[in-house]
């Protein structure tokens, strides 16, 4: 496998990096019950404006085998606008976003609500935030997020996760720390850290043999610029 940091993405990656996005997260109840309703296609709209604000606001990486991505990882950084109209239009979301908008007004107020509730939980304090993961072959998640440490180690590291049996073992394998868990309509949230000392030193350690045992895929990250299953903000 490869990982590969996606800038200028053709149209056909953008797609697949979109359908993988759309397959892990449509997983989750929360996508698939409350956000939207069992309308995938609002989830697609809203992952396809979510990676065009990483694209423009924030870095994403893709890991790729034999040239397919089999997961992808959105990061934002301290200087990430928050979501607002004027971020949707610098951005270039504001078509899918208005989609959603116009679609069904009931999802925008769900999604606005999601957000409101992860605001409470973002750090006081400069990070990088890992918004989303997700992976469709097992071992991918975890070795693009131990192939992400290196290009992070400035700043702690922030990720808002919707847990799993395996959530807590996946990120803790990296030096991950929780400091706070929460319930959103059913859906349980745990918030993590990682110092930039750990985070330095996670990204020299080799990876451990089972590595990626537990992200098969690794949705939900809804975090703090995006106010957004492996994170969001209007």
């Amino acid at each position: 496998m490869e990982m590969k940091e996606l800038a200028r993405p053709t149209a056909r990656q953008r797609a697949d990096v979109i359908a993988l996005l759309t397959d892990s997260f449509w997983r989750t109840p929360l996508f698939q019950s409350y956000l939207f309703a069992g309308r995938k296609a609002l989830a697609r709209s809203f992952l396809a404006a979510l990676l065009r604000y990483g694209m423009r606001a924030g870095r994403v990486f893709v890991m790729e085998d034999s040239g397919k991505p089999v997961a992808c990882a959105l990061w934002s950084g301290p200087d990430s606008p928050e979501m607002s109209l004027q971020t949707y239009l610098t951005t270039g979301m504001w078509p899918q976003m208005l989609s959603i908008a116009l679609r069904s007004p009931a999802a925008m107020r769900r999604v606005a609500e999601l957000f409101r509730f992860l605001e409470g939980y973002v750090p006081g304090f400069p990070c990088h935030t890992l918004e989303f993961l997700a992976s469709t072959q097992k071992g991918a998640g975890a070795a693009l997020v131990r192939a992400c440490l290196p290009r992070f180690r400035d700043l702690p590291l922030y990720v808002e996760s919707i847990v799993s049996k395996n959530d807590h073992a996946f990120y803790r394998q990296f030096g991950f720390k929780p400091f706070a868990k929460a319930e959103f309509h059913g859906t349980d949230y745990a918030f993590a850290l990682l110092d930039e000392a750990e985070a330095a030193q996670a990204a020299e350690e080799p990876a451990p043999a089972e590595a990626g045992a537990a992200d098969a895929p690794q949705p939900a990250q809804t975090a703090s610029p995006m106010s957004q299953a492996d994170a969001l903000r209007p």
